[in-house]
């Protein structure tokens, strides 16, 4: 777990204490106070590609950066309106619905990702942008945050999400439906029984367009 000198950042690892060795939860949490409840989360199962999680992260720095010489509170208090969230995936060629109870769906255009955004939900607590990757049945990974996350931190890890550049990835990492989507041939030199390792997030992540 890491938290900022003030206390108003953490975040880490979370292992799932009944599933198998590397499974588990990413979180990140604000807190306004640091001794009180958090303000907001944001959740990424442990199967996350990493990239995504990398510029999450990287946007939240930037912002906590930007709070340490400012009163401006953009941690916690941001103007930035949905559709920040939502370009991203729409112009990617992502469908949108909308239900009447209060949510709007995205789907990508091979049907591997669906996020809703329950937009009506009041309870602070809740998650209210959902991400599931993977069939619907059984997702590979998921994602989430609750309603008070700045829409600014959602929209980097949308943007990051339909990102162009191809991710590396090795042969036995790569899940046996989704093989087809691969652009070249996975070379798989990774020695038996060593636990596959993320790739490492490059050192200039505003240079990266995947």
């Amino acid at each position: 777990m890491a938290s900022s000198p003030c206390l108003r950042l953490r975040s880490g690892f979370l292992a799932d204490p009944g599933g198998a060795a590397g499974e588990g939860a990413w979180i990140t949490a604000a807190y306004q106070q640091p001794f009180a409840a958090a303000a907001w989360n944001a959740r990424f199962d442990a199967s996350t590609p990493v990239e995504m999680i990398w510029d999450f992260h990287t946007e939240l720095l930037h912002f906590y950066l930007d709070d340490t010489y400012s009163d401006s509170e953009l941690l916690f208090h941001d103007d930035t309106a949905p559709v920040a969230a939502y370009l991203p995936l729409l112009n990617a060629g992502w469908t949108h619905t909308a239900s009447n109870w209060g949510s709007q769906h995205f789907r990508s255009p091979d049907g591997m990702a669906h996020l809703e955004h329950r937009y009506a939900t009041t309870d602070r607590d809740k998650p209210v942008w959902m991400l599931n990757v993977g069939d619907p049945s059984e997702p590979l990974w998921r994602a989430s945050f609750t309603s008070r996350t700045p829409v600014t931190f959602v929209a980097a890890f949308t943007t990051s999400l339909v990102a162009e550049e191809p991710l590396t990835r090795i042969a036995r990492e790569v899940p046996l439906y989704t093989e087809h989507l691969l652009l070249a041939p996975a070379p798989d030199r990774k020695p038996a029984n060593t636990p596959a390792l993320p790739p490492v997030a490059p050192h200039n992540a505003t240079a990266r367009t995947r």
